[in-house]
């Protein structure tokens, strides 16, 4: 019996949430409330950077995903892993020209 109840309990047991955590930049300024959004296949969650520029984002996929950034009316965006531990992404927004980019520090 306890082994059926332990059984039963793995099995309806969510499936573990992975999570990015990070900071945005541009140049040596944090970014305060940017929009951002994580897509991992058909999973989108949304959310913002704080005041100190600091962002954390849950999603149930692992893997490849990819992280948009809403900046100055422009989306720019990268890709990031998301593993059973959380991962941590320093992000820097880049003007080339009249176009923001996003990458990793």
């Amino acid at each position: 019996m306890i082994r059926y109840m332990l059984a039963l309990g793995v099995a309806l047991a969510p499936p573990p949430a992975a999570e990015v955590f990070g900071d945005l930049r541009i140049g040596d300024q944090y970014v305060a409330d940017a929009a951002l959004e994580l897509t991992c296949g058909e999973e989108t969650v949304k959310g913002r950077t704080d005041a100190t520029g600091s962002f954390r984002l849950s999603a149930k996929s692992l893997g490849k995903c990819r992280l948009t950034v809403t900046h100055d009316g422009q989306t720019p965006a990268v890709d990031v892993v998301l593993f059973e531990k959380p991962a941590r992404y320093r992000l820097v927004l880049e003007r080339k020209g009249d176009t923001w980019t996003l990458r990793r520090v």
